[in-house]
């Protein structure tokens, strides 16, 4: 959401260009609360479509407004008196309801009851409507009146608390689109495109999907990348990151069933994208989506794990196994990394090139930290010892190539990554909270969180989040264990 340029949907982001679409009738809120509204999203940093034209050009809706409603994830439609005198309103509402995504209905000085039966200001609309317009077309309008009509919305009373409100509302339904992906991926849109047939979103029915594979092949990013590319078809979604280790805490699953209790409710009428990441006892998914027949016609659910025998049961309908990069894939994964093109220039450092990847066995995460340790490093020598360091360990242990790049950090970067991986990785905090923390405790934080970045052993997301993938926190965690306190 912090892109208030917008983002297009392209293979690499997977992400809507809009948050929200506003469908409103200029004439009753334009300057008053639509505008109050559009300027509090905006300064909130979500991506709002507003057609600030608002003129009817013939009969037919242009193309930009319906490439903009398929392109949103969720709607507010400001339902006012003089709304369904506007055919272009009403052409917007038909095609929003159509979308099958988050409706958020505003009653603008209007009863929702005369919303759902074309009654009151909207009974002689139609009527002109009818003389007007194809049968056809007008019962279609009809329909999606009555169909946003039922949905529980917002009466207006007072509009700056509304407004609030709704800013509250939309920040909270948005917040769990894990748009934070890595800027550079390989091989994965041929993947997605793999699990989206799998899924048949068109099919009726609840539909459960297991992505399996070992630690570091890449699970966490395709499912994010799906969830972003699949995310508008749903108007209730969920993505619950680390349930393996939410598993472990007292109550832990116990939270997660009540906090995904309104969500798997029928009653909602909304089609549920839900998503369990890093999931590995069969329990877990007997606690959490144990009783499928609870969710809403044509929900969607894709579970992570590294253990393929806990998607061999009764809740999975389809298994995907994500495996290693293809050769080729992996060497352009690691040549962004450690030299920030495709293909190195030199054939000696081609050659050190292939043998590397080789040695990683095509894991993204092995190769994007590993790329990382070689950025800086511009000789052939320097490249040749730590092919050397590669061969002389375990290549198919992951955690032993991730401690290469560990070892090469000073050792006050050193003390910095194991405080984050054992304390603050999973406090979700912001960048600027953990350095203030850490220049406390007399650590120079900056530098070191910066190191830390390039090395590709953290990340930091839109709005400052610090994140640490699972495996590399898990390496700390050992390396505490067996280390003197810094």
């Amino acid at each position: 959401m912090a892109n208030n340029d917008g983002v297009s949907s392209t293979p690499g982001g997977f992400r809507l260009q809009w948050d929200v679409f506003l469908s409103f009738r200029g004439t009753d809120t334009r300057d008053s609360f639509t505008k109050n509204l559009y300027d509090s999203l905006h300064s909130n940093g979500v991506r709002v479509f507003r057609d600030d034209d608002g003129l009817e050009r013939g009969h037919e809706i242009a193309a930009s407004l319906l490439e903009a409603i398929n392109d949103s994830a969720a709607s507010i439609i400001i339902l006012s008196p003089n709304y369904a005198s506007s055919h272009w309103c009403l052409e917007e509402l038909a095609e929003i309801c159509d979308c099958e995504r988050l409706i958020l209905p505003v009653f603008y000085r209007v009863d929702p009851s005369d919303v759902r039966k074309q009654k009151g200001p909207f009974e002689e609309a139609f009527r002109t409507h009818e003389r007007r317009f194809e049968k056809e077309k007008v019962l279609r309008w009809r329909g999606a009146m009555k169909k946003v009509g039922g949905v529980a919305g917002w009466v207006l009373r007072e509009e700056a608390t509304l407004v609030r409100f709704l800013v509250k509302r939309v920040l909270r339904e948005l917040s769990n689109i894990p748009v934070a992906m890595a800027a550079y991926t390989v091989g994965l849109e041929k993947r997605v495109e793999e699990v989206i047939q799998l899924l048949d979103l068109k099919s009726n029915g609840v539909k459960v999907l297991g992505l399996y594979g070992m630690g570091g092949v890449g699970k966490t990013t395709l499912a994010k990348a799906l969830f972003n590319r699949i995310v508008g078809h749903f108007g209730r979604r969920k993505f619950l990151s680390d349930i393996r280790k939410i598993s472990s805490k007292n109550d832990g699953l116990v939270s997660l069933k009540d906090e995904l209790k309104d969500d798997f409710s029928p009653v909602n009428e909304n089609r549920v994208l839900l998503v369990l990441d890093d999931v590995d006892d069969v329990k877990q998914l007997d606690t959490l989506i144990g009783r499928r027949e609870l969710l809403y016609e044509g929900s969607r659910i894709v579970v992570t794990t590294r253990n393929r025998d806990v998607l061999v049961n009764n809740h999975v309908n389809e298994i995907y196994e994500v495996k290693e990069l293809m050769s080729s894939d992996a060497l352009k994964l690691f040549c962004h990394h450690a030299l920030g093109r495709k293909k190195p220039a030199e054939d000696n450092f081609l050659n050190l090139s292939k043998q590397i990847v080789s040695l990683t066995g095509g894991l993204p995460l092995a190769l994007e930290v590993f790329g990382s340790f070689l950025f800086d490093k511009r000789r052939v020598e320097e490249w040749d010892d730590a092919l050397k360091k590669l061969k002389r360990i375990r290549p198919d242990n992951l955690q032993d190539v991730l401690k290469i790049s560990f070892d090469g950090l000073d050792e006050e970067v050193k003390c910095v990554f194991l405080d984050l991986a054992c304390f603050f990785v999973e406090m979700k905090m912001k960048r600027e909270d953990v350095i203030d923390i850490l220049r406390g405790c007399g650590f120079g934080a900056e530098t070191a969180i910066s190191v830390l970045t390039q090395s590709s052993l953290i990340k930091v997301f839109e709005k400052s989040d610090l994140w640490m993938h699972d495996q590399v926190r898990d390496m700390g965690r050992q390396l505490v264990r067996t280390r003197k306190p810094c």
